[in-house]
């Protein structure tokens, strides 16, 4: 299960899906009781996956499998491919699983029968296809996951599954702010936020057990039901991250037109957005997603991560540093992505205020605060009108507000940026 074969669709679909059956199995075996009662196997297989995802040769491949081919379609490629491995799947288990299996499944033991036969293994795969799948349509709408920070592979299955990952983004994000969490080059993650997000991972793998449980619940069945469960559980799953990625890639889009990993920035320039977000005294979820999105994008000098907490100590250290950009062109870069992020939350509060104003007078940039809270203001209103909805209709309700935020986020940041900052003449 751990090893990639980017050749591997050459095999014939249901040997490879027998094949990897069998690597869930030594997985399944090396995993606890209590793992596996309180969802910690969730957590513990996301993490084997992640760290084992080969990011870079599978771009590689999917590009020579897709030559030409827009994202969409690729996407679509993807989660069809995914699709029938899952199905497949419940097939492969539901033909294998005994009537006595079947039968401790509505006793005590059914979590201890569901781990030691062919229902626990079947689970173990399709978390792992449904993890894989989300990381490929990752790479396919060109967005950087960091191996240390697994909310958006969360976040899919949350909403998949119905379980609301706003606890997990919510709190994960206080704990961050609230323990002077810095996300710089090398990231240091609080141990406040890590708890969080693993305690929704096990939420998350609780869940999926009862599911399990219930799919298998009726012994004539069993076939039939895993294969349809499986196709729609997958199809979900892809359709959500599809969505995702998809309009988080709009919501970031005007940071490739600003930032180029051909060019060599000096830390002082997340440095002085860092300052920015968290001038008001926190940092709220859409900062840190457009934060880590910009970091993606972005090649640094050798710094340590010392240097980085000494700059963003102060106003006086940012100050100081950024004077030393000498490019004009990332200098107004600069203020571009802070205008940006002044948007992006919907929230210009008058530190951020001050700030941008010192700084962009600092840099010589001209830029227009009034156009900026006007536009702030503006989107303000429309993200209210677009999010609000109850995550117990999660699945498409979630799903539908992200993408109306992530479009009315295009065109609004695009008439930022083109009103509101312009270099000085």
């Amino acid at each position: 299960m751990e090893k990639q074969n980017n050749n591997n669709e050459e095999i014939p679909v249901q040997n490879k899906v027998k094949k990897e059956l069998s690597e869930a199995k030594d997985f399944a075996k090396s995993l606890k009781l209590e793992e596996i009662k309180e969802g910690g196997w969730f957590v513990a297989l996301l993490a084997k996956v992640v760290q084992s995802y080969d990011r870079n040769a599978r771009a590689e491949y999917l590009q020579q499998k897709y030559p030409g081919l827009p994202a969409d379609e690729i996407a679509d490629k993807r989660i069809s491919l995914a699709v029938k491995y899952a199905t497949l799947a419940g097939g492969i288990t539901g033909a294998a699983t005994s009537l006595n299996q079947v039968a401790v499944l509505g006793t005590a033991g059914a979590t201890v029968a569901v781990m030691a036969g062919a229902i626990g293994v079947e689970m173990i795969y399709l978390a792992h296809i449904q993890m894989r799948l989300i990381l490929d349509l990752s790479v396919i709408y060109d967005l950087q996951l960091d191996a240390d920070d697994p909310e958006d592979v969360m976040m899919v299955f949350g909403y998949a599954l119905g379980v609301t990952p706003l606890d997990m983004v919510g709190k994960g994000v206080m704990n961050a702010a609230g323990a002077g969490t810095k996300y710089a080059v090398k990231k240091y993650i609080s141990k406040g936020t890590l708890k969080s997000v693993q305690a929704f991972g096990r939420r998350i793998g609780i869940k999926i057990l009862q599911r399990t449980i219930i799919k298998y619940a009726v012994p004539v069945a069993s076939a039939a039901v895993g294969s349809s469960y499986n196709f729609i559980a997958t199809k979900s799953v892809g359709k959500i991250a599809k969505s995702h990625f998809k309009n988080r890639g709009k919501v970031t889009e005007e940071l490739r037109t600003l930032l180029s990993k051909r060019n060599l920035y000096s830390i002082s320039f997340p440095a002085a957005v860092m300052y920015m977000i968290e001038v008001d005294g926190k940092m709220n979820a859409k900062e840190k997603q457009m934060y880590k999105a910009m970091l993606a994008r972005m090649r640094f000098e050798e710094h340590t991560l010392d240097e980085f907490q000494r700059l963003i100590s102060s106003e006086h250290n940012i100050i100081a540093a950024v004077k030393e950009i000498e490019d004009i062109e990332i200098r107004s870069s600069l203020i571009r992505v802070l205008a940006l992020i002044a948007i992006y939350d919907g929230d210009f509060s008058g530190e951020e205020e001050a700030f941008l104003v010192k700084l962009a007078n600092t840099l010589d940039v001209v830029i227009d605060i009034d156009e900026l809270k006007r536009q702030s203001e503006e989107y303000k209103v429309i993200v209210k009108k677009s999010i609000g909805q109850k995550t117990s209709e999660a699945t498409l309700k979630a799903t539908k507000g992200v993408k109306n935020v992530a479009t009315v986020t295009g065109s609004t940041v695009s008439n930022v940026l083109k009103k509101v900052v312009k270099r000085k003449k």
